[in-house]
């Protein structure tokens, strides 16, 4: 029987290890009773895609689903899934709910993870913005004579580039919303708000943070139904290095109190994305230091 929920990942082969390790932790929890794991292919190898198929998991290649300038693109299939993610419903038919996550994080604990289902089968695109009390810093400012000349923030280099400074300005200091995971029902009207904006922040071919443009626009611009979870549920460990509970073997959040990761996302980090062996210095409950790998534990 088919399962009615899907989540979706992608990768080429320099992160079929990461994408291996995302889709490993997704099975030991055993959410793959009750979702159908999928690939998007950019460019796995045949014996790579051989350990996926071996465990039943559906592979179609990603395509440019909105025009893209063909010199902007320069062979770089990887960015495919930056425009490919807003049209899952065209890759993976007749789901009822569907969960993008990319490929460099892994899951953690599946009781903060049902969050995204929670929030998506109440016909919200729920999602996690990039802000929390541990998340020190959320913008760059330059001085000049103690008046900020330049105020730098992701939105407002995202959104002036791909579509105007005005756009830019509007949104500059508005939560970037963390395009790595998020969750949609088959709400036809949200994913086409999406692929709306997906259109519009591909149209100047500058691909990378295409998804993010998107998903700022279609929240902040078209008030689209939302449901913004706690950064715990996609922590970025690049902002915050989390702390680790020995006695239930997991990482937490740093602060009291100290509540379960759903997902632990390593971007930023591509010595640790590159590098399995590498391990990080972590804090337990309990006050010690200890050296751990922020990678899934197979």
């Amino acid at each position: 029987m088919k399962k009615d929920k899907i989540i979706v990942s992608s990768a080429d082969s320099n992160y079929f290890f990461l994408l291996k390790e995302l889709f490993l932790s997704l099975n030991k929890s055993g959410i793959l009773s009750d979702y159908q794991f999928s690939i998007l292919d950019t460019g796995l190898t045949e014996e790579q895609k051989i350990f996926f198929l071996d465990n039943s998991v559906i592979i179609k290649d990603a395509i440019w689903n909105t025009p893209v300038p063909k010199f902007k693109i320069l062979g770089r299939d990887n960015l495919k899934t930056q425009v490919a993610r807003a049209y899952l419903p065209d890759y993976f038919e007749n789901y009822k709910l569907y969960i993008w996550l990319d490929a460099d994080m892994w899951l953690n604990d599946i009781e903060s993870f049902y969050f995204y289902e929670n929030g998506a089968l109440n016909n919200k695109l729920t999602i996690v913005p990039q802000s929390d009390r541990a998340y020190v810093k959320n913008a760059n400012v330059e001085w000049l004579f103690g008046f900020p000349k330049k105020i730098k923030t992701i939105n407002y280099k995202n959104i002036s580039k791909s579509i105007s400074k005005t756009l830019g300005r509007k949104y500059a200091f508005h939560s970037t919303l963390n395009a790595g995971a998020f969750a949609i029902n088959d709400n036809v009207n949200i994913w086409k708000c999406f692929q709306k904006n997906i259109k519009l922040a591909a149209k100047k071919g500058r691909i990378f943070g295409t998804d993010q443009v998107a998903l700022a626009l279609s929240i902040y611009e078209d008030d689209l139904p939302s449901e913004f979870l706690p950064a715990y549920c996609n922590w970025m460990c690049e902002f915050k290095m989390p702390k680790f509970d020995d006695d239930k073997s997991q990482f937490v959040e740093p602060y009291i109190p100290n509540h379960p990761i759903a997902l632990v996302h390593l971007a930023g980090l591509d010595d640790i994305r590159q590098d399995k062996n590498i391990l990080s210095d972590v804090e337990t409950l309990d006050g010690l230091r200890i050296k751990k790998s922020l990678r899934y534990n197979v």
